[in-house]
């Protein structure tokens, strides 16, 4: 069941994973923008139907297969996320790449698939970063001294600073990492590092390891589109460095001049944005998991 809720983490700002964050100034209001200003990467975004960035989660080199594109009565972006290398591949280490495609071959195969082999979203684990941004599109807040994204797909949030505090000691991994940003006029630039490599990139098996580093560049290119782009570096997958990228459309309907507003005001503003709450919990029960369990992991632990 879902259930809408409208500013249900104004306290997820003052927590992040199990470390404990200093809680804002009383006088410290979330910026929301106002009629006027620049454009601001402030408010609900969407995914893009026509640029690929939703199916980017099913896999990041082509969009859906035909014959998922086919149950999902859409057609196929037939088209790459990824910005550089021009030709829109990954640019694995041959290891890598083996790997990676026998993900892909077998991820459709359920009857000889090991839990090792199922994408981890499907077990409801966090989706972790740069994934988390085309699985779902992100309602931002800016605070004087952090940046708030909020998801609807399985309660994601990312508290990303912007004072320039140093990074988590490199011993300490996380699903989201620990993410750095600061302002370059109006983009933001963030920095993520101590990745703890379980996250995959999308459906068919692509994937880093801890040692990644992403670097997302958040611009408004007007009131109503927000550019983004991640560069992953990880010299212990990949051969160089690559980027992936697309455009987020703003919400339908969501008034510029106020963007946000009702998410902190009153229930009655003109503007009020919200997101909806969708459960996914570790251990939920779906056909393929659920064999998967039957089969490999509930005799194990007799």
């Amino acid at each position: 069941m879902r259930h809408h809720i409208v500013g249900f983490v104004t306290a997820v700002a003052l927590v992040a994973g199990v470390f404990a964050l200093p809680p804002l100034p009383v006088a410290a209001k979330a910026s929301m923008g106002t009629a006027g200003e620049e454009p601001t990467i402030v408010g609900k975004w969407n995914n893009a139907a026509v640029n690929g960035s939703a199916q980017s989660n099913y896999t990041l080199e082509y969009g859906f297969p035909e014959e998922h594109a086919t149950a999902m009565r859409v057609p196929s972006t037939n088209r790459s996320v990824i910005i550089d290398p021009p030709d829109g591949k990954i640019p694995f280490q041959p290891w890598a790449m083996k790997l990676r495609d026998a993900r892909d071959r077998i991820h459709t195969d359920w009857s000889h698939m090991k839990s090792k082999d199922l994408d981890p979203q499907s077990k409801c684990y966090p989706g972790g970063v740069p994934r988390v941004m085309n699985r779902d599109a992100p309602l931002i807040t800016r605070f004087p001294d952090r940046v708030l994204m909020q998801f609807e797909w399985d309660h994601q949030y990312r508290v990303i600073y912007t004072d320039g505090r140093p990074h988590l000691p490199k011993r300490i991994k996380l699903w989201y990492g620990d993410s750095r940003g600061h302002w370059e006029g109006n983009t933001l630039v963030v920095e993520t590092t101590n990745l703890n490599g379980y996250a995959w990139l999308d459906v068919i098996g692509s994937f880093f390891s801890d040692d990644a580093t992403v670097v997302e560049r958040f611009t408004p290119i007007d009131a109503n589109t927000l550019k983004w782009s991640a560069t992953i570096t990880d010299p212990n997958v990949f051969t160089r460095p690559w980027t992936m990228g697309w455009n987020y459309v703003r919400n339908r309907g969501q008034a510029t001049g106020n963007v946000g507003s009702g998410f902190f005001g009153p229930a009655d503003t003109p503007g009020r944005v919200g997101i909806w709450e969708h459960a996914c919990i570790e251990g939920n029960h779906f056909p393929v998991w659920q064999e998967i369990r039957e089969r490999e992991l509930i005799p194990k632990a007799k």
